[in-house]
C-alpha cells in the first residue's frame, strides 16, 4: 500500500476540501495512508466528520516524515489538488526532499479563474514581466509547466483534456455525496419554524459561494424568486456560503424580502437546509467557466432525491432530461420560474424526477466507487515517475 499526500490550495473551508476530505477517507479505508497538507489557517476539516487521514501545514513538512504519515516514510503519490502558485512552491519544496509521483487535480478553467480575479485577459497576464500574482492563484506561465512535470493528471470534466499536456495519462474524477448525511428526507419542520417560513412557501434551496465568476447566475435565481412571488406563488430562496462580491446591486431590498442567507453554516448542517427545497437549481447555462466544472453542490442535490434543474452543461450533459433532471439550455429567472411550475403541477414528473435524481447519484456520486477508480489510476503511473518526479 502507498503514502499518499493530498496538497490543498487552501484550509478545510475551501469547497475543495470536501474532495479531498472523502478521498483521503476512502483511500484509507482502502488500507493506503493518507494526509491532507494545507497553506495555513484555523480550519483543520473537524467539521467534515471523521478523518482517517492526518493534517500538516505547509511549514511543517520538513522532512520528518512521521509529522505527516504514522510510518514514518515519505509520500508515494502527491496528488496537488489544483496548480495554484501556492500548491507549485510547495510541491517543488517536496522535490527537494524526497521522489514521488506527482499527480495534479484540475477543476476549473484555471485561466478564466485568473481573468475574472485580476481583471485582464490571459494571454496579457502570461506576458506580462511585472505583473505580481498572488499565490492562491495559478501562475499563467508557471503553472503550465508545473503540469508538464506530472506523472498524471486528475480532471473533474473531460473539458479539461484541452489543459492536460499532450501524452499525459488522464483521469476523469467525479466527487461523491455522502449517502450517511445526503438522503431523501422530510422538510426539517423545526427550521422551517426557526426561519419562520409559511407553510404555503415554494422553497429552493441554493448552497454555495458567490464570486465574480457565477455572480450573474446566482442573481438569478433571487430574480426567479422575486417574479414567482409578484405572480402569486409565494417563493423564498434559503442560500449558504459567502459572499465574495456584490451580486444584488445597490438597492438590494427586493432580494432580501424574496430571500434568507444563512451565510456560512458547519458542513453537517447542509442537508437540513437542502431537505427544505421543493426544487435544487444549478443557475447558469454553457460558458468558459461553466464548461469546466463540476459545481460542488451537484451530487448532494442529486443524493437528496428532489427534483433537480440543471443547465445544459458540465453534469447537465450526462443526465436524461426529464427523468433525472430537468435540463435547460439556459438556466435564468425565465427558465427557473416557467420550470418550476411546469413540474410542480405534474406529481408524476416531480416524482420521476426525484426517483431519476437518485438513481443518477448512486451510479456517479458514490465516493467508494471513485476513490476506487482513482486508486487504478495511480497503480497505472509508469514506474519511473516515481524516482524521477
Amino acid at each position: 500500500m502507498s503514502n499518499i499526500l493530498f496538497v490543498l490550495y487552501h484550509d478545510f473551508s475551501a469547497n475543495s476540501a470536501v474532495h479531498v476530505h472523502n478521498f483521503a477517507n476512502e483511500l484509507a479505508r482502502i488500507g493506503h495512508a493518507t494526509s491532507v497538507a494545507f497553506p495555513d489557517g484555523d480550519d483543520t476539516g473537524a467539521g467534515l466528520g471523521e478523518q482517517r487521514y492526518s493534517v500538516v501545514r505547509y511549514p511543517e513538512v520538513d522532512g520528518n516524515w512521521r509529522r505527516v504519515f504514522s510510518n514514518d516514510a515519505p509520500p508515494d503519490v502527491v496528488h496537488a489538488w489544483t496548480p495554484r502558485e501556492n500548491v507549485r512552491l510547495f510541491c517543488e519544496k517536496l522535490r527537494s526532499l524526497c521522489p514521488f509521483a506527482l499527480v495534479i487535480h484540475l477543476e476549473d478553467n484555471e485561466e478564466l479563474i485568473l481573468e475574472v480575479n485580476l481583471g485582464s485577459p490571459f494571454d496579457e497576464l502570461a506576458n506580462s514581466r511585472t505583473f505580481r500574482f498572488p499565490h492562491n492563484l495559478s501562475h499563467p506561465q508557471n503553472y503550465r509547466r508545473f503540469l508538464g512535470t506530472a506523472a498524471g493528471v486528475t480532471i473533474i470534466m473531460g473539458t479539461l483534456e484541452r489543459f492536460v499536456p499532450a501524452g499525459a495519462p488522464r483521469h476523469v474524477l467525479w466527487p461523491g455525496a455522502d449517502r450517511a448525511v445526503f438522503f431523501p428526507r422530510s422538510k426539517d419542520e423545526q427550521l422551517l419554524q426557526i426561519l419562520n417560513i409559511a407553510p404555503d412557501t415554494l422553497l429552493l434551496c441554493y448552497t454555495g459561494n458567490v464570486h465574480s465568476a457565477n455572480a450573474h447566475d446566482v442573481r438569478s435565481l433571487y430574480v426567479a424568486a422575486a417574479i414567482l412571488t409578484r405572480e402569486g406563488t409565494p417563493t423564498t430562496v434559503v442560500r449558504t456560503g459567502r459572499d465574495f462580491c456584490e451580486f444584488l446591486g445597490p438597492d438590494d431590498g427586493w432580494a432580501r424580502r424574496v430571500s434568507i442567507d444563512l451565510g456560512h453554516i458547519d458542513y453537517e448542517d447542509i442537508a437540513r437546509v437542502l431537505s427544505l427545497a421543493d426544487f435544487l437549481i444549478q443557475p447558469g447555462s454553457a460558458n468558459a467557466f461553466n464548461e469546466y466544472r463540476l459545481p460542488g453542490k451537484l451530487p448532494e442535490f442529486f443524493a437528496m432525491g428532489r427534483p433537480v434543474i440543471v443547465p445544459a452543461t458540465n453534469v447537465g450533459r450526462f443526465v436524461e432530461h426529464g427523468v433525472q433532471a430537468w435540463v435547460l439550455e439556459k438556466v435564468d429567472a425565465l427558465g427557473i420560474g416557467e420550470a418550476v411550475l411546469t413540474i410542480r403541477k405534474d406529481e408524476a414528473l416531480a416524482r420521476q424526477l426525484s426517483e431519476g435524481a437518485l438513481r443518477f447519484a448512486r451510479e456517479h456520486f458514490d465516493w467508494s466507487k471513485n476513490a476506487r477508480a482513482l486508486e487504478q489510476f495511480y497503480q497505472t503511473l509508469p514506474p519511473a515517475a516515481h524516482r524521477s518526479a
